[in-house]
This record gives structure tokens, C-alpha cells and sequence, in this order.
């Protein structure tokens, strides 16, 4: 079998470590948030940034095989989505001095990352890698965007739960444990301004190495109209508070439908589709 992992000892032992920190991550952080352990405060932190440092020195060594590119690959996509929300959630935990959100942000992009470090394990390639400024701007953007789909999505699964608690009386763990709402607000707007941002710019980066490669623009292809869905109803969920007073309650049922509808469409495209574009190789 003609694995890249099978022929890089490295890389492979990388492979699977990056998969055994994660795990050992996200249950020192849910150790913390449902049993309130000393040890796992202490140690969680430090193993997240291990974790975090380890899954660049494996993404450097994945990705050096074609020449420190990144291919259009969703095995690779999906890796980089852990990545970025692991390493966003990171920064968040440091300046803010808050880790209770923590579980829930590492526990997805544990599971990414693992479905990523199996399926590579299995597959003979990993893709096409493109060159471009455009498609490389085009690249980072939708992984970023995605993730911030993603965080917003948990965040407004955790504002409901918590307001339903309020709501019946009942001061049990999630309330205990979780940031106040209007912190929780504040969070899933942010990450819906990022992720609005985020994918315009893959919108216009994609259009303009379409142009600058001389490939027609296909309107109607289906990968391109689900991203404009995407970018509307964002965008929608940005102007439609301040406009007409929507709450942040009704607006947490949209992010959450996007949050479950792109993390579908990326699990469905792991397993039937190689890659995320058919573009010219330059």
C-alpha cells in the first residue's frame, strides 16, 4: 500500500501521537468541568499547549512532503479545522483567564483531528497540492471560517442549555460551571463576526484565482452555493440584532443549524470526496 505515513517513520509515530494528546487533553479538561479535579486543572493546560505545539511539528512534516504545501485534501482539511479551533481556543483561554468552555471546543476538534489521523492512516494519497497566493489566502480562510462555524455553533448549544437551566430553577453543573450569559453572547457573536469575515474572504480569494488562472467561474456548482448560503445567512445573523431586535435565544438556533449542516457536509465529503475543488495544477 502506498501510504505516506507507512514511508515516513516520523511522521507516522507524529500521526498517532497528535491523536493520544488530544484525547488525553479533552479528558483532563472534562475531568476539570464535570468532577472539578485538582490534578486535571493543574495539568490541562500545559498538555493543551504539547498538544498544540506537537500538531504544528506534525502539520510542518505532513506538509513538507509536497514542498511545505497544503493539498485541497478534506483529510487535511479536517486536521486543520482541529488545529485552528484548538489553537484559537488557546489564545481565548490565555488572555481571558477562562477555561470553562474549554471541554467543548477540544472535544470537537479531538474528534476532527481523530477521523483525520485514521483516514490518513488508510489512504494511499492525500491529493493535489496547488500553488497560488490566491488559493493559498482561499485555503486558510475557509479552514478559519470553518471554525469559527464551528465555535459559534458550541457556544449557542451552551447559551440554551444554560438559559434553560435559568429558565426551570435549575442551578445544577452547567450553571455552576459556565460563563454567564451574557458572556456566552458575546463569545458566539464573536465568533460569528470571524466567521462572516472568514468567509468572504474565501469567497473573493477563490474568485480572484479563478480569474487569474483563466478558469470560468461555474455559478451553480453546489460547493459554491452552499458557501454563498453560508456567507448570507452569517452575514444575516450579523445585521438581523441590531435591525429588528432578534435575541440572541432565536439567532442560537441558526448557528447551530449551520454548525450541524458544515460539520455534516465536511464529515460526507471525508469519506466520498478526495478533495474539496478540482482546480488546475500550476
Amino acid at each position: 500500500m502506498n501510504n505516506i505515513l507507512f514511508h515516513n517513520q516520523p511522521l507516522l509515530i507524529l500521526n498517532q501521537l497528535v491523536s493520544l494528546l488530544y484525547i488525553a487533553t479533552t479528558y483532563l479538561y472534562a475531568a476539570h468541568f464535570f468532577k472539578d479535579h485538582e490534578g486535571a486543572k493543574r495539568f490541562k493546560q500545559p498538555l493543551l499547549v504539547l498538544t498544540v505545539l506537537t500538531h504544528v511539528i506534525y502539520l510542518g512534516l505532513l506538509t513538507s512532503t509536497e514542498g511545505y504545501r497544503i493539498n485541497y485534501s478534506t483529510l487535511n482539511l479536517m486536521s486543520m479545522v482541529g488545529f485552528t479551533l484548538t489553537t484559537t481556543y488557546l489564545f481565548t483561554e490565555f488572555t481571558t483567564k477562562s477555561d470553562k468552555t474549554g471541554f467543548f471546543i477540544i472535544s470537537f476538534a479531538a474528534g476532527a483531528q481523530l477521523i483525520s489521523s485514521i483516514l490518513t492512516a488508510q489512504t494511499q494519497s492525500l491529493g493535489t497540492t496547488f500553488e497560488g497566493v490566491g488559493i493559498g489566502i482561499h485555503l486558510v480562510a475557509a479552514i478559519f471560517g470553518f471554525s469559527a462555524i464551528a465555535i459559534s455553533g458550541l457556544y449557542s448549544i451552551l447559551y440554551l442549555l444554560l438559559f434553560r437551566q435559568i429558565q426551570q430553577n435549575r442551578f445544577e453543573l452547567l450553571f455552576q460551571r459556565l460563563p454567564n450569559l451574557e458572556i456566552l453572547e458575546k463569545l458566539t457573536m464573536h465568533a460569528v463576526s470571524l466567521g462572516f469575515l472568514f468567509i468572504t474572504i474565501t469567497l473573493f480569494a477563490g474568485m480572484f484565482e479563478q480569474r487569474a488562472s483563466g478558469e470560468a467561474i461555474t455559478l451553480f456548482e453546489p460547493k459554491l452555493v452552499t458557501l454563498v448560503v453560508i456567507w448570507v445567512l452569517y452575514g444575516t445573523g450579523i445585521i438581523i440584532k441590531p435591525i429588528i431586535g432578534w435575541d440572541i435565544k432565536h439567532m442560537a438556533y441558526l448557528f447551530i443549524f449551520l454548525f450541524l449542516f458544515v460539520t455534516i457536509l465536511i464529515v460526507f465529503m471525508t469519506f466520498f470526496s478526495p478533495t474539496f475543488h478540482e482546480l488546475p495544477v500550476k
